[in-house]
């Protein structure tokens, strides 16, 4: 994994504690947004089984803080902190934690075949007793999982240098 991945493993894992990464900048007056990210809530893991593969779901809440943006963008008349820019702001880390996050959990369960995230704990609970869960095979099915992710961040306030 590299080093994005590894945040998005401790966000669905839920062990972050605090980072700094740059998303895409919805204002469009710089090509990214330097922001920290913390955990608002524990993220919610469910896994439930459709036609016998998991489903599974993680619903992520974060705050975010604006560290900072480009040179340009501190040069610009945005306002980053209006209300309308605040929830594109938002918005924009949602989609992209959102697809990246989703893209590391496939990558793990399709090229890695590993459950390095623990979802199994949330699916041993559909088993009745101990062998039916080793004969479903988690490790072998968990490739056959299809996931979905729901990040909703909340802008709290910033360091920003605008």
């Amino acid at each position: 994994l590299n080093g994005l991945e590894s945040i998005f493993h401790l966000i669905v894992s839920n062990q972050l504690k605090s980072c700094n990464i740059s998303i895409p900048n919805p204002l469009g007056d710089s090509d990214s947004i330097d922001v920290n990210l913390s955990l608002k809530s524990s993220t919610k893991n469910n896994v439930q089984f459709v036609n016998g593969s998991p489903y599974i779901t993680s619903d992520i809440k974060l705050n975010i803080k604006i560290l900072s943006a480009t040179e340009q963008s501190s040069k610009s008349d945005s306002d980053y902190f209006s209300d309308e820019n605040m929830k594109q702001i938002e918005d924009a880390c949602n989609k992209y934690l959102s697809e990246n996050i989703t893209n590391y959990l496939y990558k793990t369960a399709k090229e890695y075949h590993s459950d390095i995230d623990g979802f199994g704990k949330h699916a041993v609970k559909y088993f009745l007793t101990m062998q039916e869960w080793n004969d479903y095979n988690w490790l072998d099915n968990y490739k056959n999982s299809t996931f979905n992710v729901t990040v909703d961040s909340t802008l709290k306030s910033g360091y920003t240098f605008l």
